[in-house]
């Protein structure tokens, strides 16, 4: 059923989750300072959003993480075509984000790993040089899978520019990022709230350097959760025509295992 929040609606469902909240002694989301109306809306949204999946204490409670992202992509027909599973190892550390991927392919198993400052990737145990695309990517896909795991918190980043309107069904809340924020912070996303929850039912991204025909479209089905925390379960990619071309599924997460050092540390050449 859909429905159009009204924006003093919006704004009370998040002061209400915000006021359980610090009943509970949990951080509420931060706002924008000086708002405009369009701003304002926006982080009432994401604001309530982000008080339903636990509030800003449950990801800051989260030092490590397990879990894994199985990609399935689907044919013309949206029978499934592959399946491809990574098992993502996670770490807060000193003010950064490191990431550790096992990716196992036909040719062996690939391991990308970026610690927050430095990449590097290897095959098999043998590394891999720049040049060889699972080596160039090993950055981007160790923040990307932090990130969509990562959500609704990150939307509240240092640098994340939040806007919001009304659409005929219910919201639009349109993310930037300010100069030098992220590996691209040419990209835009947009998130639409079209139904009775405060979960986003649609997430579209443009890349950067990409125009709108180039924007992704994922709808978004289901929320697992562990402890206070919860996290979307699957996102599907269509095309502009409606056909679903692929999508991402989490499970098997874990909280706060024991991660050593080794795990995030470069292997002798």
């Amino acid at each position: 059923m859909n429905r159009r929040y009204a924006p003093q609606i919006v704004a009370l469902t998040l002061t209400v989750a915000v006021a359980a909240c610090s009943e509970a002694g949990s951080a509420p989301a931060p706002a924008t300072p000086n708002a405009t109306p369009e701003q304002a809306l926006a982080d009432s949204l994401l604001g309530a959003w982000l008080a339903e999946a636990g509030g800003m204490d449950a990801w800051h409670a989260i030092n490590s993480a397990r879990y894994t992202i199985t990609t399935v992509w689907f044919d013309s027909t949206g029978t499934i075509e592959r399946m491809r599973p990574r098992r993502v190892e996670y770490r807060k550390l000193a003010g950064v984000e490191q990431a550790r991927i096992e990716r196992p392919e036909a040719e062996g198993l690939y391991v990308q790993t970026f610690d927050g400052t430095d990449m590097w990737a290897t095959l098999n145990d043998h590394h891999l040089e720049p040049g060889v695309r699972a080596f160039d990517e090993s950055e981007y896909v160790g923040r990307d899978v932090v990130y969509w795991f990562g959500l609704p918190f990150k939307l509240f980043d240092p640098g994340v520019n939040r806007e919001a309107s009304a659409t005929d069904e219910g919201y639009e809340v349109r993310i930037t990022f300010g100069d030098a924020v992220g590996l691209q912070p040419g990209d835009r996303y947009f998130y639409y709230f079209n139904d009775e929850d405060p979960y986003p039912e649609q997430v579209h991204y443009i890349s950067q350097g990409r125009t709108e025909e180039n924007r992704a479209r994922t709808h978004w089905f289901g929320y697992g959760s562990v402890g206070d925390f919860k996290y979307n379960l699957t996102r599907r990619w269509y095309d502009a025509d409606g056909n679903a071309l692929r999508e991402l599924r989490v499970d098997d997460v874990q909280l706060n295992p024991e991660l050593s050092d080794s795990v995030f540390a470069r292997p002798a050449q």
